[in-house]
């Protein structure tokens, strides 16, 4: 409630969401979200973005009821046909499909703002100002600002189909295989650099793969070239993001997994935990035979080190930090665009 009063003070929130209508995991997340909202007061709805003028009953994984409503656009606001008038808009949609023209100039308050979508959003944009802030803020607290920056380099004019930009690609991960090598070995670790060379707008974990020596991109196949070269809703890659790889040192079950954190506003507020029986600690776990469960933060402390919570007792501490200059660096690239 804090956080959202000190934006408009709404008392009808609109939610719009994903246009998935099978995504039955995508459904809980929206239900708990309303839930919060409500919860806190608020009274919420679900208004679909887009030209489908059908209304859904959806159930959740937790056979949870999602009616979704289409948005109506009328004199400049947003409403619902069951006459739902809301203060306030909530974005629940990445937009990859491209740039929603009818949710700019609204009467009410649109948060975040479109301009996030990723039609126009670049992950090298958002890592850019993730590491100005890290490595400041490293220096404030007198750690080396490598254990929480990450390499990364955008390369445009890219097509994997037809090879094109292909060799400048090979050229920075060469590059950058030799610097984080040469880091590991200051170090004194032992293994082997990998890195993420992954779509530089869209998520879904399409368009990435992930190589551990450039022959890995001079001998890759047809099936990986089709794979990098279209990210969600069909949108052809043309600009990638070469990325350091970081090894998770997280199990789960035997698993490996990864914490992913939830905030509102500034503040923490729990998350899951993203595991995966047919990935090792160097892949994109958001692959085939992942799976989920709840993250409490003593969990984390206890799937390192054999269960020994001990000798990793501030890991909260370390994802929040890292959950928080991530919101920052988000806030950034925001304020960027609208500049603009």
């Amino acid at each position: 409630m804090a956080a959202i009063l000190g934006s408009s003070a709404p008392e009808k929130i609109l939610i719009v969401p994903e246009n998935h209508t099978e995504n039955r995991f995508y459904l809980e997340n929206l239900h708990h979200l309303a839930k919060i909202l409500d919860e806190a007061g608020f009274e919420t709805a679900f208004g679909r973005y887009g030209s489908d003028p059908q209304e859904y009953t959806l159930k959740s994984a937790s056979e949870q009821t999602i009616h979704e409503y289409p948005l109506l656009i009328t004199d400049g606001r947003a409403t619902l046909p069951n006459g739902f008038n809301p203060d306030w808009i909530l974005l629940n949609n990445d937009f990859s499909s491209g740039r929603p023209e009818g949710l700019y100039g609204l009467a009410q308050p649109v948060m975040p703002s479109p301009e996030l979508g990723w039609f126009k959003r670049k992950k090298s944009d958002h890592f850019k100002h993730y590491n100005l802030l890290a490595g400041e803020f490293a220096g404030l607290i007198g750690i080396d600002p490598w254990r929480i920056q990450i390499g990364s380099s955008p390369i445009e004019g890219v097509d994997f189909g037809t090879d094109a930009g292909l060799d400048r690609v090979i050229s920075e991960s060469e590059r950058m295989l030799e610097s984080v090598k040469a880091e590991y070995a200051k170090r004194g670790m032992e293994r082997k650099p990998a890195l993420f060379i992954k779509n530089d707008s869209g998520t879904y974990g399409m368009g990435i793969m992930v190589i551990h020596s450039i022959e890995e991109l001079k001998t890759m196949n047809r099936r990986t070239r089709n794979k990098m070269s279209m990210g969600k809703n069909k949108s052809r890659i043309d600009r990638v993001l070469i990325q350091e790889g970081i090894p998770t040192t997280l199990t789960t079950d035997g698993s490996t997994s990864e914490p992913v954190v939830y905030m509102m506003g500034s503040e923490l507020i729990g998350g899951f935990i993203r595991a995966n029986s047919e990935r090792d600690d160097m892949d994109n776990l958001n692959s085939q035979g992942m799976f989920f469960k709840k993250l409490c933060f003593k969990d984390l402390s206890d799937s390192l080190n054999d269960g020994n919570s001990e000798e990793f007792p501030h890991l909260e501490a370390v994802y929040g930090v890292i959950g928080k200059l991530s919101a920052l660096a988000a806030a950034r690239e925001l304020r960027d665009t609208q500049a603009k």
